[in-house]
Parts: C-alpha cells; structure tokens; sequence
C-alpha cells in the first residue's frame, strides 16, 4: 500500500475507520464513535510508524485513561456533579477529578512504556461526565476503543507493510 500518496491514504483511511465504527455503533444502538477515537484514527492512518499508534498502545493508553478517570471521579466524589458537556456547568469536583485522571493517566502510560495521547481526552470525556461510570458506559468506551485499535492496526499494518 505504499504505492498510494499519502495524501490519498490517510483521508481515506480515516474516514472507512471512522464510517465502520460509526456504522456499527448504530446498527448496536451504541455510541460507540466518541470524540477520542478521532486522534486515535488519525495516530493509526496518518502516524504508522509511530509507537503510539500501535495496538498495545491505543489499547492500554486509553484502558489507562479510563482508570484514572474512575479513580479521580471517586476519590472526589465527581459522579454526582453535573455532567459538563451537557449542563455547561464546570464543578470543582469534575475540575479535581480531571485533575487526577491527567496525572494518573501519564502515571500508568510512562511505566508501561504505552504512550497515547488520546486517551488523554478519553479521561477527559470520563471526569468531565460525558461517560458515566455505569457499566453500560464503560462498555461503550471499551468497545469503542477496541473496535478502532483492532481494525486501526490492520490498516496501520497495511500501510507499514514494506518498511
């Protein structure tokens, strides 16, 4: 697939990715396409080669991001305050959550060497109470997650092949 420009590729790339996540997501009844899979796709069809767009790393960046998240939330009792996105009020709790969920984020990547950027805003979308806690919510995300880290590193592969 090296033959074809990159400028070519990657839109392309990302909008089949983005589509069947989307597309399937619908068809379950699901949001299964958030907001922090788009960097993700991006890292995957655009960055191949990077180490951050690799299976391990979408996938254990983003269960790391959603780890810190929960504990920010219940350390600090967030999960009670409004969800920002949806009632435009920012809370001191979600604002410490976020907080935590930042550092504990990169206090789980660095160690085990799973650099995501991404999965920072899935933290993000978790503290700030745009996912709850609930398990249905969680299953969202991780579904999500896989679904664009399984399919991602097919067409990562695709486009590396031959380096």
């Amino acid at each position: 697939m090296k033959s074809i420009p990159e400028w070519i590729w990657a839109p392309l790339s990302a909008m089949l990715l983005t589509a069947v996540v989307g597309a399937t997501g619908y068809w379950a009844g699901l949001p299964w396409l958030f907001p922090s899979l788009g960097p993700t796709i991006f890292l995957q069809v655009h960055k191949p080669g990077q180490s951050s767009a690799k299976l391990y790393n979408v996938v254990v960046g983003h269960a790391a991001g959603i780890v810190a998240a929960i504990t920010g939330v219940l350390i600090l009792g967030a999960g009670s305050a409004p969800p920002v996105l949806s009632s435009n009020e920012l809370s001191w709790p979600r604002i410490w959550a976020s907080v935590i969920a930042m550092g504990a984020t990169l206090l789980i990547q660095v160690p085990l060497k799973a650099s995501h950027p991404p999965a920072a805003a899935t933290a993000l979308l978790v503290s700030l109470g745009g996912f709850s806690l609930a398990w249905r919510d969680m299953g969202v995300l991780t579904a999500g997650i896989l679904i664009v880290a399984l399919l991602g590193e097919g067409l990562r592969r695709l486009r590396s092949a031959g380096d």
